[in-house]
């Protein structure tokens, strides 16, 4: 009786021991990509363009660490910035382009990430680390990368466009798009122009809005997600996200892209976690999975952007590689330039020029 009573208690707490074993191997299901010592959250919050990240992704890392993603999209960096800016929602990645890493780290909006956590970074190709916004690696991961350049229908156009020029080409009146965002259209018209578009007068952002008015009876639309108007052929060319003409090219084999004699933009959008994140860890982990090559290819094959992954590129399919604007000559790599955000004072400017051209 007496050995009966020292063997339960021994017995229930091997089980204890071997019910915690197996709580803490189901947390760290996928190798590296959980760590013993921390915890998972039962959610991720997380804040990203629209039309960029694939359902099937966000299922897997779901069903593989039992943790929901709460998911919500943006449609420009300054709408990603006033949200996160105001701190209303605490999101726990967010996926800025390029420099607007820097204006939320001038902000002390953003946290320093855990690299130890995401082994897989290291099939992140050397050429998109440590960027300019970034010297030190240490608040963002590349996500994807592209360009703006001209997006064109090669039955309509048979010659493919060289230059800005091309868009005010009266020949294509009522069939050229161009994007939303004044930043994007004043980095265009201040290329076109022979300016630094990162650093314009008051006087070139004067001559832009005009150069860009003029633009205006030439359009079809505004609009930054033209997929739909290049694959109907509504849309012959426009001032485009290399990986909106790479979406449409899947549906419409006669779309193709270029970047212009000027140079074009290139940019690359990156993950960072916001300083009031409430799930850090669980933050580094997904990003550490979305770093698998076969779960990084999946992200190509949605949305064939660039991808810094080289791991994900070796195993792309050699079809999505061919798709337009995801490899360009590095000749016109090198010439294409980043777009920076202007200071405040220059900003109001130009958002001000940029709403009288629109409406001509």
């Amino acid at each position: 009786m007496n050995l009966k009573k020292k063997i339960l208690p021994l017995l229930a707490v091997v089980v204890l021991a071997l019910a915690a074993c197996s709580k803490a191997g189901s947390e760290s299901s996928g190798g590296s990509d959980a760590n013993a010592g921390e915890e998972l959250s039962d959610e991720l919050v997380v804040f990203n363009w629209s039309e960029y990240m694939p359902q099937e992704i966000l299922n897997g890392f779901e069903e593989e660490f039992g943790v929901d993603v709460i998911y919500s999209t943006f449609s420009s960096n300054q709408e990603m910035l006033a949200k996160v800016s105001a701190g209303t929602v605490a999101y726990d990645i967010v996926v800025p382009s390029d420099f607007f890493v820097n204006q939320l780290q001038e902000k002390d909006l953003l946290q320093e990430i855990n690299f130890e956590n995401i082994p897989n970074y290291k099939n992140i190709a050397d050429e998109w680390k440590g960027l300019p916004f970034d010297p030190d690696e240490k608040y963002s991961v590349p996500y994807m990368f592209g360009y703006d350049g001209i997006a064109y229908n090669k039955e309509k156009i048979k010659e493919p466009p060289t230059s800005w020029e091309d868009l005010w080409n009266p020949k294509y009146k009522g069939h050229v798009i161009t994007m939303e965002e004044p930043k994007e259209n004043f980095n265009m018209v201040l290329q076109y122009l022979g300016y630094d578009h990162n650093d314009p007068t008051e006087e070139q952002l004067k001559e832009g809005a005009e150069k860009l008015k003029e633009l205006v009876p030439n359009l079809l639309a505004f609009k930054s997600t033209p997929e739909a108007e290049f694959v109907s052929e509504e849309a012959w060319i426009g001032y485009a996200y290399s990986g909106a003409a790479a979406v449409a090219w899947k549906e419409n084999k006669n779309v193709g892209f270029v970047l212009p004699e000027e140079g074009g933009i290139r940019w690359t959008d990156t993950m960072v976690i916001p300083k009031n994140a409430e799930h850090k860890y669980t933050a580094e982990v997904f990003m550490n999975y979305l770093l698998r090559p076969e779960v990084s290819k999946k992200l190509s094959e949605a949305y064939p952007y660039g991808n810094p992954n080289k791991a994900a590129v070796e195993i792309l399919d050699d079809k999505i590689k061919k798709s337009p604007g995801l490899i360009m000559p590095n000749e016109k790599v090198e010439k294409a330039g980043w777009g920076k955000p202007l200071a405040p004072d220059k900003n109001q400017l130009m958002n001000r020029y940029f709403q009288k051209a629109k409406v001509n």
